[in-house]
């Protein structure tokens, strides 16, 4: 039996019937094993006494030395005992609280273990020792149906354990394995973790001695040991990202900087995946509009930095403009124009129904109240019905133009260089993707591996991969509707030119309430 199925053994016996907290069994052990005070946060009748004499049952001939109520005296041998333990700690107590400065200020070759139901941001800072413990492991306050049932069916002498003599850790075997430990690299991923980690604290005003960081980084390098690896990976960092900082608040902070930070190095060489998924639907709409839309000279002005057509409605006796992105004319697509505060106007909605006529609806809400008069107000307000309101004509300045034939073939050629820009990105994410889930799916055996993190991760790699697919999917739809378009496509008939509809006055269409013009 190697030394990483002897461990597997351990950490499946003393986590035996106690659901949905094996992970924090594994993290008290882990951190017992180097020989690191860690205090362990839960509710009375949570399970903490249980929880720590599965932890010492893990160790052979362990010196145990407990304090509570029952024993408040350091005794004489301190230095004889591996394992000190404070049973229902309280900073209330002087005496308790001094006998643990002590321990954790002279705990040399020995295990530190605290337990108690006041939070750790009171009971450690009360006590004046938030610096020297090493990390907080706070038990779950509630336990889902089915691990109820599951717990009230256990015998109470099944809720103990036995470790077999050839499986429990001695003494003379936890120190050699400490000194391997200590010579196990930390690779380049891990030490960027630590550092953003790091950054993180500091933004959230979390202070991390540097006692503390050197026993983290202990931890990490324990958990690749006991892996038999002697190299750190990105999954030995897990729980970094775990409620271990003491607040509750700094630990919300922490836990979502690290997801952030942790799918930040996951995709180091892919940067394009960390950024807005690219929108392939957008192009293969630009693609369609190219192709099936005329060659006329419409009559637009820029707004919000895009030509627009502009129009007027008139509700409950108020006009207001509304300008709508030429890129949605002579399409079939449901868009929300604009307002006159450059926001965009969901309270209205337009389709041009693949002509140059724009439909407009609107919410009901708004023919009481107007437009103007409530734009402030919030989108959570917008009815989930539209009322038709009107259909607007658009003025053609001239048909065939072209300066439009003209702009077509450059946003033609423009969107060629897309299509195959955006394809060779995507393609090089897919296999990126697929690299990067199978060998990370290498890891889900590992020992110490936070399950519920590994399957979130997982399931986010593999989101990412099929929505990869999909936009590859639709960049591929758009180059072979391109590939259709030709020049002749954008030859002139022979009105070259003609001008149709011009307007000296009046710039802007308008329409009244319900109708058009």
């Amino acid at each position: 039996m190697n030394l990483r199925q002897r461990f597997a053994e351990i950490l499946q016996l003393i986590t035996k019937n106690i659901p949905e907290r094996e992970y924090h069994v594994q993290l008290g052990f882990l951190t017992t094993l180097i020989q690191e005070p860690f205090y362990l946060y839960g509710r009375p009748g949570s399970g903490t006494s249980l929880i720590i004499r599965r932890i010492s049952s893990a160790f052979k001939d362990a010196k145990v030395l407990r304090l509570g109520k029952k024993q408040k005296q350091l005794p004489d041998n301190l230095n004889d005992f591996t394992q000190i333990i404070f049973d229902n700690f309280s900073p209330n107590d002087e005496q308790i609280k001094s006998n643990l400065q002590i321990a954790i200020h002279d705990h040399g070759k020995k295990s530190i273990i605290i337990s108690g139901s006041q939070k750790p941001e009171s009971a450690l800072s009360k006590s004046e020792v938030t610096d020297q413990v090493t990390l907080t492991i706070m038990l779950p306050e509630s336990i889902s149906p089915d691990a109820l049932c599951t717990l009230l069916q256990i015998q109470r002498h099944e809720s103990e354990v036995e470790i077999p003599a050839d499986l429990a850790i001695s003494a003379e075997e936890q120190a050699q394995w400490l000194n391997d430990i200590s010579k196990v690299t930390l690779s380049p991923n891990t030490l960027a973790v630590i550092g953003k980690v790091a950054e993180s604290c500091t933004r959230n005003g979390v202070y991390v001695s540097i006692r503390r960081w050197i026993a983290l980084s202990n931890m990490i390098k324990a958990i690749a040991f006991l892996n038999d690896r002697n190299e750190t990976k990105l999954i030995d960092t897990f729980f970094l990202g775990t409620s271990i900082w003491g607040r509750s608040a700094s630990n919300s902070a922490i836990s979502e900087s690290y997801r952030q930070i942790l799918k930040a190095q996951l995709y180091k060489n892919t940067p394009s995946l960390l950024e807005q998924p690219y929108d392939a639907d957008d192009l293969l709409m630009r693609v369609n509009h190219l192709i099936h839309s005329s060659n006329n000279l419409y009559e637009t002005k820029p707004f919000n930095g895009e030509d627009c057509l502009a129009y007027r409605i008139t509700i409950t006796g108020e006009t207001v403009p509304l300008y709508a992105p030429h890129k949605y004319i002579e399409t079939d697509i449901d868009f929300n124009p604009y307002n006159e505060l450059h926001q965009v106007e969901k309270r209205v909605r337009c389709n041009y129904h693949g002509t140059s006529n724009c439909t407009i609806s609107i919410d009901p809400q708004v023919r009481s109240s107007g437009l103007r008069g409530s734009v402030f107000q919030t989108n959570s307000s917008v009815s989930a019905k539209f009322e038709e309101f009107g259909t607007l004509p658009t003025y053609i300045l001239r048909e065939n133009a072209p300066e439009i034939i003209e702009q077509k073939k450059t946003i033609r050629d423009a969107l060629i260089k897309e299509i195959k820009e955006s394809m060779e990105r995507e393609a090089t994410n897919l296999v990126a993707l697929r690299n990067t889930y199978k060998l990370f799916n290498e890891s889900k055996d590992d020992l110490f591996c936070f399950t519920q993190m590994f399957n979130t991760v997982q399931d986010e790699i593999k989101a990412q991969f099929d929505n990869t697919a999909n936009i590859i999917k639709t960049i591929k739809k758009a180059g072979e509707t391109i590939a259709k378009f030709s020049n002749n496509m954008l030859k002139t008939s022979s009105g070259v030119g003609r001008s149709h509809l011009i307007f000296q006055t009046a710039p802007e269409q308008q329409s009244q309430t319900g109708g058009e013009k």
